[in-house]
């Protein structure tokens, strides 16, 4: 017959064996990505392909895009020049095999300021 003590270490080392067990158990819906392994595969091959195809591009040469992928839906984002630029990267994104929809959100690169002439009357007032 088991005296107290025997019991309660017994029952201890039973619960933490229980707790080891259950608390190993994680699902992937858990996870901050509900996509499955191979949708995250997926996506990351959509990813490259659409890169690769921007930079092939023989009249822009898109160096300046980021794209991801989430659910084959293409989120493209940064600057170029012109509104053709932006249409472009669109078109070539679509193109790819498993995009199911593109996002763009590319910006155009703001005009270039001309000089004011002011930069010489603020080295007058530092330098009396």
């Amino acid at each position: 017959m088991l005296n107290l003590k025997q019991f309660r270490m017994l029952q201890s080392a039973a619960a933490v064996a229980a707790l080891l067990a259950f608390g190993g158990c994680k699902t992937s819906s858990s996870s901050s990505d509900e996509r499955s392994e191979g949708r995250v595969v997926d996506d990351k091959q959509i990813t490259e392909n659409v890169q690769k195809q921007l930079k092939k591009e023989p009249v822009y040469k898109f160096d300046g895009i980021d794209v991801a992928t989430f659910g084959g839906i293409v989120q493209l984002s940064g600057f170029v020049n012109t509104e053709d630029q932006k249409r472009r990267a669109s078109d070539i994104a679509r193109q790819i095999p498993g995009v199911r929809q593109v996002v763009n959100g590319i910006a155009l690169k703001p005009e270039p300021m001309a000089p004011t002439g002011t930069t010489n009357s603020v080295q007058r007032i530092y330098s009396e």
